[in-house]
């Protein structure tokens, strides 16, 4: 029930500070910057490689809303919707990740 560096624990806790890192630019309310995108493209990448724990819907579902706040044409109330849901998949990605690292390693659902 302790952290135990191994390169996989360390480069999961590397990718819970980039999640955090994107969950900053998300309060900047920064919709066009690029950081989520490569967030959630890595996040893919990194968890089909190492088979993680974390969801395919549940990533899937963070990506789609942060393509979905690229688009120009929404008005501010329908953005600051979709950026809290996006918000809360990064939340849910990040404490998928804590249990990883930190706990048991089994998955909390």
């Amino acid at each position: 029930m302790g952290f135990q560096a191994t390169p996989y624990t360390v480069t999961t806790a590397l990718m819970v500070a980039f999640a955090l890192f994107v969950i900053y630019v998300r309060m900047k309310n920064w919709l066009d910057s690029n950081v989520p995108l490569f967030f959630y493209v890595i996040l893919i990448i990194y968890m089909r490689s190492v088979g993680g724990l974390v969801p395919l819907w549940l990533i899937m579902a963070g990506f789609g809303l942060t393509m979905l706040l690229r688009f120009e044409f929404m008005n501010q109330g329908f953005a600051r919707v979709v950026a809290f849901f996006t918000t809360g998949t990064l939340c849910l990605i990040i404490y998928v990740y804590l249990t990883e690292v930190f706990g048991d390693g089994q998955a909390p659902f």
